[in-house]
Parts: C-alpha cells; structure tokens; sequence
C-alpha cells in the first residue's frame, strides 16, 4: 500500500491510499477527521456503505504476472510487439536509458520529462499539462525512466512502486511519436521496447506485477487499449473511491464539479461507463475489448484501401488529361 499526502489548493489536507488492504478501506470510511479528504484508488474491496463515503467507481487495468518465466511473457506479447522489442534492441547503443526514484533530481530528469508530456498531449482535448511538482510528489513511491535515441528523450514512463505489494503501475508516458514521420516511427518502437525493459528490469528486482495502468472504457480509448493488449496480461477490475470527513458538504461540491467543467464531464462519463463492467466476466470483458480493438483495426484498413482507391483513381485521370 502507498500513501501520498497532499493539500487541496494548499488548505485542505487530502491523501491518496493506492492498493489498500480492506481494513483500511473500512477504516478510512468510518473514521476520516472532520477536515480531511481521501482518494482510494485500485482496491479489490467493493464497499457500498460508509459515514465518509463520497462516491465509488469502478476501472479496469492490464496487469502481466512477472513471477513467471521471462520466456512465457515474451510468448504472450503479440508477434508485432516482439518484432519491434527486436529492432530496438538492433539499434544498439544508440540507445540508453535514465533513471530516478527522487529527489534531488541530478540529472534534470524531471523537467525533461515534463516537456516530452506536455509536447506529447498538446491540442488533446482530455490530456492536461503536468508539472515538476505534481511529478516530484510521487517520490519517493515512484520511478522516473526515460528512454534517449542518439542522446535525446524519445520517451518516457513514471512508474508508480509499491515495494511491499510488488506492483508497479504505469501512471504517465509520454513519446515523441507526433513528430515527423521518421522521428514517429522509432518512438513507437522505443515505446514497446521501454515497456520489456521494465518488464525485465522489475522482475529482476522482485516486483511481482507490472501494471500497463489502465484500460479505457470509453469508445475513443481504443488506441491506447490496442497499445496495451499487445503485450498480453489479465484484466483486472479495481475499485476506486473519494472520502470526506464532512461527506455531506463534498457531495454537492463534485456534483457541480461533474456539471459545469469539461474536466469533470469526461470522468463523469468514465464512471458510467465503468458500471457495465461491474458485474460481466472478466474474459467477457476482455473478448469486449478485444472486438473493439479489432473493428478500430478493420475501420483503420478500410479507410487506408479506399484513400489508395481514390488516389489511383486521380492518378489516373490526371494521366488520362495529360
């Protein structure tokens, strides 16, 4: 279990518990302070009554068992994830990696990465910036890990580390994969290959899970669901909750929060749509996704042959002018 304390615009004092046991997410329930704010995030404990209970939410994530053999891992990535793990590894020492678990931060590591996200999510209509501070106050429960091609960060991960359960969680990544096409393709390689090598790293360290850090449950997160399920691992549903001393006073404040800001639109879509999960099996839930995935790809080919179509169908009018 991890737990970071924070304050509310600097006043109220508020703490994240991430993978609680269920003692204390019953605990936290009954016996927050007047004052204080909780957010539990990926409990297996569905808790329905509580004096601080403020709301409850469901989500998925992809969790890949690293106490099994390395070979039986790489077996369970799909052929074009092994086929790009092999051509970065081709690249050599052109290829390094960074990396830090906190602060003082020597090498400047935070403030690259905070730039490599930033320029990542631009013109994202439900991304937001990062900053140094929200970054440096996950340390030191968190690894900082960038990638560099030729001596310049091409991508980047912060990890979230919970020694005592063995999880590690991905929260944020970030790539250059927007740039020029050039630029685009290697990042996209580097990416895959920057997740085996945490994959190989953790588990050498006597980390027992590798989280991918979540599954999307609203129609236009498949990309990222595509992304994820390359690499294999099994569909976990988790539990998530905010809590208030005064759970009387918060409730109306995030009602208004979920109606009048953008923001709060989107995670209040993300709830609803998290509750067909609740009870559905978890492979049916997993066979779901997958047929996303898999009409997102048909759609994708489908676009591309007509767009080649009506390309040579031009070229050859243009030839016919001529």
């Amino acid at each position: 279990m991890i737990t970071i304390s924070k304050k509310l615009k600097g006043i109220i004092p508020y703490r994240v518990v991430v993978w609680p046991t269920e003692s204390v997410v019953r605990e936290i329930a009954e016996n927050l302070p007047t004052t204080h704010a909780a957010r539990i995030e990926s409990a297996n404990t569905e808790l329905l009554t509580g004096r601080c209970l403020v709301d409850h939410y469901l989500t998925l994530t992809l969790a890949i068992d690293l106490r099994r053999g390395l070979e039986q891992i790489n077996k369970d990535l799909i052929t074009n994830a092994r086929i790009r793990v092999h051509k970065a590894q081709k690249l050599g020492d052109r290829v390094t990696v960074r990396r830090s678990r906190g602060l003082p931060d020597q090498e400047n590591l935070i403030d690259e990465f905070a730039l490599l996200y930033n320029n990542f999510i631009a013109g994202q209509t439900f991304l937001f910036p990062i900053s140094k501070a929200g970054i440096s106050s996950y340390f030191p429960n968190a690894e900082l890990i960038l990638m560099d091609l030729d001596g310049e960060p091409i991508c980047g991960h912060l990890n979230l580390l919970d020694k005592e359960s063995g999880v590690s969680r991905m929260l944020w990544s970030a790539s250059r994969r927007f740039e020029d096409h050039a630029t685009a393709r290697l990042a996209g390689i580097l990416n895959v290959y920057l997740h085996w090598y945490e994959i190989e790293k953790y588990r050498e360290e006597g980390f027992q899970t590798y989280d991918l850090g979540g599954i999307g449950v609203l129609d236009d997160n498949v990309g990222v669901n595509r992304f994820k399920l390359q690499f294999g691992g099994t569909i976990v549903r988790e539990h998530n909750y905010l809590m208030a001393g005064m759970p009387e006073l918060w409730r109306p404040v995030f009602k208004t929060f979920f109606a009048v800001s953008a923001r709060g639109r989107r995670q209040k879509q993300v709830y609803r749509a998290a509750d067909r999960w609740r009870q559905m099996p978890l492979e049916r839930i997993r066979q779901t996704i997958a047929t996303s995935v898999q009409n997102f790809e048909d759609s994708a080919i489908a676009r591309n042959s007509a767009h080649e179509q009506k390309s040579d169908h031009n070229q050859r009018e243009v030839a016919r002018g001529n």
